[in-house]
């Protein structure tokens, strides 16, 4: 297997059609039989069944694991902005980062993010509130700016 094929990891976008996906999934491993689930592993926004599927849990505190890929040029500094500018929004609807960092190392598996947040919601609908709101839509563009891509996982403390 050549470097570059070795490279491949979990941040490629598995869900396009065509020949570079037959390509990927067989670098990768992944099934490409037709009942296989093809899915984005990376992306900018949760689809609206993801959305339903997430407003469905429980109305308790959620903790938000973002896991952030940023943009190579200046990526890293235009995202700064924005965690800048969500702080006062969050605090407004409840909500706080429980911990934030740049990443150091992976151990285990391909990972390859630039940083990881914590952030603790009041309940899931204010997370999904706050992203439809005209505070959040003016800093928005830093967060788009800055990020090639995410994932979030939606957890409890317990």
């Amino acid at each position: 297997m050549s470097k570059n094929e070795k490279k491949l990891n979990r941040r490629s976008f598995i869900g396009k059609a065509g020949a570079s996906t037959a390509g990927l999934a067989a670098l990768t491993g992944i099934s490409t039989n037709a009942n296989a689930h093809m899915v984005e592993i990376n992306a900018m926004g949760p689809t609206p069944k993801q959305v339903q599927e997430f407003l469905a849990l429980p109305e308790q505190p959620v903790v938000m694991v973002n896991l952030l890929k940023f943009k190579s040029d200046g990526g890293a500094e235009e995202y700064a902005k924005y965690g800048a500018a969500i702080q006062p929004i969050l605090e407004s609807i409840g909500a706080r980062i429980i911990f934030s960092s740049t990443t150091a190392s992976c151990l285990i598996g391909n990972g390859d993010w630039d940083s990881i947040a914590l952030v603790e919601y009041p309940r899931p609908a204010a997370l999904i509130q706050m992203s439809a709101s005209p505070e959040y839509a003016a800093i928005a563009g830093f967060r788009n700016a800055g990020l090639a891509g995410q994932v979030n996982y939606a957890v409890w403390q317990g």
